[in-house]
C-alpha cells in the first residue's frame, strides 16, 4: 500500500512538471541556464575577456 501511494505522488509529480513545461513556465528557467552555461565557457577559456573592448586606461566599454 505505501508503494502504491508512493508510485501515486511521483506519477503527479510528473504529471505536473510536464503541465508546466507544455505551458511554457520553464522557459525563463531555461533561458537562464543557458546563458549562464554559455557565460562560464566563456569564462573558462578567456572568450569574455578576449572579446571585451577597453578603453586605454583598462575600462571596459
Amino acid at each position: 500500500m505505501k508503494g502504491l501511494m508512493i508510485l501515486v505522488v511521483l506519477g503527479g509529480l510528473a504529471y505536473g512538471g510536464k503541465w508546466l513545461y507544455d505551458n511554457h513556465y520553464f522557459d525563463s528557467f531555461l533561458d537562464s541556464f543557458g546563458k549562464t552555461v554559455e557565460r562560464t565557457g566563456d569564462f573558462a577559456t578567456d572568450k569574455a575577456v578576449k572579446n571585451t573592448n577597453f578603453d586605454g586606461q583598462g575600462n571596459a566599454y
